[in-house]
């Protein structure tokens, strides 16, 4: 076991960091989220990795930067470690999507771990964890599917919908107006001049279930959406994976909690494809608490960015 780590988590709704020592101790912190294209992505992550090996103090065997957003490049990945390494006591860097840390706290045979939150992402390992295929996690831009986010955007488009007559739901309006603080002609105005839109338009996901649990049959059907988006997903990394019938599930993210109605349609629909959700009891800064005490990356080699202080 290595005397000394940190790891982090986390994605647009914020930033979870905890150490570990061989004696026990421990501290942990949380950090704002971010969404692409909110800040500098390189200067963000260095400086906060940086900030909390401050706070744990003295030498830091390894370093766990598991998040959602992550370099575009080579050059942005040997940026980030070059500040890291030269401004903190931290000896080692390890640098990968949360999907990976997801997978290490979820998956203990082969299976596929899916993590919703403000995004989606998924990991799969197979063939008796002999290999590694991810899933989604294309940003909101382009993906994004099922996600708090993507639930949230299309409760917005039934709302305006409604609003000028192209069909819609008039509850959905309604309930967006009075979210948002907006009026209805100025709904998509003010959502769009937001601070952090997706993360707001994020947010509006908890309504729209709240909604659809109340009978709204528009916010329903948008979950119901949802919960097929994330069976792909599964019965895709089953059959990429060449998964048996033991093949896991697990879902870890606010979009899947327990008591969720999108969670509840999934565990139904998986029930046609002969696969159950698989629950760890444990979250993906957990799962960056094992990669900090891995000897080597392993089979998440190709999705870990590695860096050592010279």
């Amino acid at each position: 076991m290595l005397e000394s780590v940190i790891f982090f988590d986390g994605g647009g709704s914020g930033i979870r960091a905890k150490s570990a020592t061989n004696k026990g101790s421990s501290i942990t912190k949380n950090y704002p989220g971010f969404s692409p294209g909110e800040l500098p992505l390189v200067d963000y992550l260095a400086n906060l990795i940086i900030d909390f090996a401050a706070q744990v103090g003295g030498s830091i065997d390894r370093a766990v930067l598991a998040v959602a957003t992550l370099p575009a490049d080579d050059k942005q990945y040997g940026d980030i470690a070059k500040l890291v390494l030269a401004s903190s006591q931290v000896k080692e860097l390890w640098i990968c999507s949360d999907s990976v840390s997801a997978c290490a706290a979820a998956v203990e045979k082969d299976g596929v771990v899916i993590a919703a939150g403000t995004g989606i992402t998924a990991l799969a390992v197979g063939k008796n964890r002999t290999m590694a295929h991810s899933l989604a996690g294309d940003g909101f831009l382009v993906g994004d599917e099922a996600s708090a986010y993507w639930i949230g955007k299309m409760a917005l488009n039934s709302a305006l919908r409604a609003r000028d007559g192209r069909g819609g739901d008039r509850e959905l309006l309604e309930v967006a107006c009075k979210h948002f603080g907006a009026e209805p002609y100025q709904l998509t105005h003010t959502v769009h001049q937001l601070e952090r839109p997706v993360h707001a338009i994020a947010s509006f996901a908890k309504v729209v279930s709240e909604l659809a649990d109340a009978g709204n049959t528009t916010a329903h059907a948008i979950l119901d959406a949802a919960a097929d988006e994330v069976v792909l997903l599964a019965t895709t990394a089953k059959r990429e994976c060449a998964g048996g019938p033991d093949f896991q599930v697990a879902l870890i993210g606010g979009v899947l909690a327990p008591d969720n109605l999108v969670t509840k349609l999934v565990a139904k629909k998986l029930e046609s494809h002969g696969l159950a959700i698989h629950i760890s009891g444990k979250s993906s800064l957990d799962g960056a608490g094992v990669l900090a005490q891995l000897e080597s990356p392993g089979i998440f080699a190709p999705l870990i960015r590695t860096f050592k202080k010279i």
